[in-house]
């Protein structure tokens, strides 16, 4: 597997599967806790890559019967598979160019009237709240302080991901806060007047 961005959904998929069987919706469940808060992957994305890892020697799936519900798939990673997840991640060499939707929208945000502005802050501040949440609770679960300010040494490599998670989760909120005046939105507000309607698809 090559490391364009298609490629790596491929190897998170394998890195997963490491840490125990599981079908595709399982491994997608085991992605939305973990990984997505800093490698968001659809749940399609993943379970294309499941079948190609098997073809490819690196995973090993077999049916489950399940009373009540349809059969399910459930992939395991193979020792070849396990030996080449350690070569990717041993050699592999990640760029850092990270995508930030809610920049993008901001910068063209004068484009757009004036209440959109206010709407794409509020989303903004909602979903790092939520991340910063969600940040808290993986560092409790793994013996963490849940602010990040002490931490097990030696570290687990994944309680380091989520408290970066969490400082970015921070870092966002205090920008939010700090340009509230400049748009008009209260620091901390946590949701849009009555006036601006929701969007559908939040």
């Amino acid at each position: 597997m090559a490391s364009s961005e298609r490629g790596i959904v491929g190897w998170l998929a394998l890195g997963l599967l490491l840490d125990g069987p599981a079908s595709g919706y399982d491994l997608w469940h085991r992605a939305e806790r973990s990984v997505a808060h800093f490698w968001p992957v659809t749940r399609s994305a993943l379970y294309a890559e499941l079948p190609r890892l098997e073809q490819r020697g690196l995973a090993s799936s077999a049916e489950v019967p399940q009373r009540n519900y349809p059969d399910k798939r459930i992939y395991a990673a193979t020792e070849a598979g396990r030996a080449a997840f350690v070569d990717w991640i041993t050699g592999v060499e990640l760029a850092e160019r990270p995508r930030h939707p809610q920049q993008l929208l901001l910068f063209f945000a004068a484009h757009a009237p004036a209440a959109h502005a206010h709407r794409l802050l509020t989303g903004w501040r909602r979903q790092a709240e939520q991340v910063r949440e969600n940040c808290r609770q993986i560092l409790r679960d793994k013996g963490g302080d849940p602010d990040g300010r002490q931490l097990p040494v030696p570290a687990d490599p994944r309680l380091l991901t989520a408290l970066f998670g969490l400082r970015r989760a921070e870092a966002d909120l205090a920008f939010l806060d700090e340009i509230a005046d400049t748009v008009g939105t209260p620091a901390g507000a946590g949701q849009p007047p009555s006036d601006i309607p929701e969007r559908a698809d939040r």
